[in-house]
């Protein structure tokens, strides 16, 4: 086998009609300090002389490092700054490198010869007679007969975190739905769990799909590039997807950094299969970071070098296709947070990896338009449970796959039904459990709580509502009435709990002394600014519904609750004439104002055990607890008669 250096090296090395032999020899091999060669006919300028050269001057020039120095990989790839700089290294008998003994000798001198064998070896040949026949299309091979071997790799967004759909559940059930005959392959089936910091979570969306690939959370191009030799040696797919390069950029590194982990993918895998058919996805823009300015930038380079490396990348037994995956996606929309996918964008990227397998690949169909509205956030509703506690209301609930947070949502529903709000509280969590104390709530008031799930800044799918009654259990009645300052202060015990306190008043029967008793449907005389009235007078002698006392001024909360109603101006008292000289006067009867007749409240008393008399004549007193919105016991009642 010939050394591609020997005789067909680059154009600006090789000995021509119109350059010399090189400096310091003649063309016999002899000394000579300045030879001076002569015009032949046709123009042109030969040696005289020569003689046989040392070992090291018959070496191609490519064998140096000074050829080297300054070249990237891409300049392996195409044509360099001198048209036809690695023409001749290239070329040789149907475009493939096969190196003889002085070829390997300059393999071992030269680093970047080593690269370029990898590259050689695994492209089939890159090289081609002149820029024109480098730019005529390279013909893809079909799809190969029998079962298709598809192996998803790549970083997050590929792998996908709890509660995800993924990319690769959306291209599985598009190809299941063209009914190919396929197989993902890899050696991972498992998502990354947010919670636990880790991979080996399995809570997808909807698990019924071929879960296999061979993705790493957060891993670099350059990071996957170093075993995916192995994994493709092992799964022998036929055909790679690969979306990578963030990460790269992420960390700091540039667009060429990237590109430079993509192609080593590329090469590498086509060391153990040459066959290989890659598409290869573009960059979606990222939206959210620290420094989304500096990215995006890169990220755009990335892509268009990325079309151009596919170009120089593409041979007919291996071809690299480019998805747009860039093309339809909006980072605000499509991204649950600054870089990683939601379900739309997973569907987005779905859909331009199935493009290009379509076309040019031949495998399936186009993904079809317009993409179907998709609700966001995690799927799973939480299931809210409660319990009273000393320090209020708690709330609790199972972790759902895929949340990152938690709003919940309270509303009063009565009495008095106020406006839903997000309860302003850090959830806590306690490993699979997560829980919120609600404080300040009005006893006896009914609520509704909403617990909605997010991932992110997607809101999920919220809870179904859970209603209760806060803390309904009435608080005792007063005890020890008792009249104070000449009958002027009413007091009583204090009861545990209540927040404050009602009076309730009711006309005695009082008999004269001689006999006469007054008649029950008689009404006492009221004075001008007297507003109360008494039930008999109507003559149907039902109860009236006594109005519900304004709750106190409850503890300060997250959100305030809306003030108290003004406490109504106490009611100007009913005034009756004094009983006659030795009367007596009685309850009407046995029973207090939840059930007998005749009783009239004056309303809140307010949170102290203490009254203002404000009644005078022969009345009776019962003193009622509240604690918010719950009606507690009634007092005994309290003659008023003797004072």
């Amino acid at each position: 086998m010939q050394d591609p250096g020997e005789d067909d090296t680059p154009q600006e090395e090789d000995v021509t009609e119109t350059a010399g032999t090189p400096e310091g020899r003649s063309s016999e091999g002899g000394p000579e300090p300045e030879p001076e060669p002569e015009p032949d006919e046709a123009g042109s300028t030969r040696p005289e002389s020569s003689r046989p050269s040392l070992w090291r001057d018959r070496l191609p020039a490519w064998t140096s490092p000074e050829y080297w120095r300054g070249s990237t990989w891409r300049d392996l790839l195409r044509p360099g700054p001198s048209p036809g700089r690695f023409r001749g290294l290239w070329e040789r008998g149907g475009s493939r490198f096969e190196p003889g003994p002085l070829g390997l000798l300059g393999v071992m001198l030269a680093a970047m010869a080593v690269t370029m064998m990898f590259i050689q070896t695994g492209s089939g040949g890159l090289g081609a007679e002149g820029d024109d026949q480098a730019e005529e299309p390279v013909s893809v091979p079909g799809p190969p007969d029998g079962e298709l071997r598809i192996m998803p790799i790549g970083d997050s967004a590929t792998q996908g975190s709890s509660g995800d759909h993924t990319w690769r559940y959306h291209l599985w059930s598009h190809l299941t739905d063209q009914e190919l005959d396929f197989d993902f392959v890899g050696p991972n089936d498992d998502l990354y769990s947010l919670a636990d910091e880790d991979s080996g979570d399995h809570d997808y969306a909807d698990p019924d799909f071929d879960t296999d690939h061979a993705a790493r959370w957060d891993a670099t191009a350059q990071e996957l590039s170093s075993d995916v030799a192995r994994v493709a040696a092992e799964h022998d797919p036929h055909y790679l997807l690969l979306l990578a390069g963030t990460e790269d950029i992420l960390n700091g590194g540039g667009a060429d950094h990237a590109l430079d982990g993509i192609a080593e993918i590329v090469s590498t895998v086509r060391v153990v299969l040459g066959d290989a058919r890659f598409v290869v996805g573009e960059l979606p823009d990222v939206e959210g970071t620290d420094d989304d300015g500096r990215v995006n930038q890169e990220i755009e380079q990335f892509n268009m070098g990325l079309v151009d490396l596919a170009r120089q990348l593409t041979s007919a037994e291996s071809p690299m296709v480019v998805a747009q995956t860039a093309r339809e996606y909006a980072p605000a929309l499509d991204n649950w947070d600054a870089t990683h996918p939601n379900v739309r964008g997973e569907l987005k990227i779905a859909a331009a990896f199935a493009d290009a397998l379509a076309l040019p690949l031949g495998v399936g169909g186009e993904f079809p338009r317009p993409f179907p509205a998709l609700s966001t956030g995690p799927r799973t509703a939480p299931e809210p449970e409660y319990e009273e506690t000393d320090d209020g209301l708690l709330l609790s609930w199972a972790n759902v796959p895929g949340a990152t947070d938690y709003r919940v949502v309270q509303r009063r529903i009565e009495p008095v039904p106020d406006d839903p709000f997000v309860l302003p509280f850090d959830v806590d969590i306690d490993e699979d459990q997560r829980s919120v104390t609600v404080e300040s709530l009005l006893s006896g008031a009914r609520y509704e709580f909403v617990v909605r799930p997010l991932k992110g800044r997607d809101e999920g799918t919220e809870s179904e509502p859970l209603q209760l009654v806060w803390d309904d259990d009435p608080p005792s009645g007063p005890s020890n009435l008792e009249l104070r300052d000449d009958g002027a202060l009413l007091v009583w015990d204090e009861v545990d709990d209540a927040s404050h306190y009602e009076v309730w008043v009711r006309l005695m029967e009082c008999t004269p002394g001689n006999g006469f008793r007054r008649p029950r449907d008689s009404t006492p005389t009221l004075r001008d600014s007297d507003t109360i009235t008494d039930d008999d007078q109507s003559g149907g002698g039902g109860e009236p519904d006594p109005p519900r006392p304004t709750p106190s001024e409850p503890p300060s909360t997250p959100r305030p609750e809306p003030a108290p109603e003004p406490e109504p101006a106490p009611v100007p008292p009913p005034s009756s004439p004094p009983p006659a000289p030795g009367s007596t006067c009685s309850s009407r009867d046995d029973r207090g104002p939840e059930d007998g007749e005749g009783w009239r409240t004056l309303g809140s008393a307010g949170d102290r055990a203490r009254w203002q008399v404000t009644v005078s004549g022969p009345y009776e007193i019962v003193v009622r607890s509240y604690r918010d919105y719950v009606e507690g016991g009634y007092s005994a009642s309290l003659p008023l008669v003797d004072h």
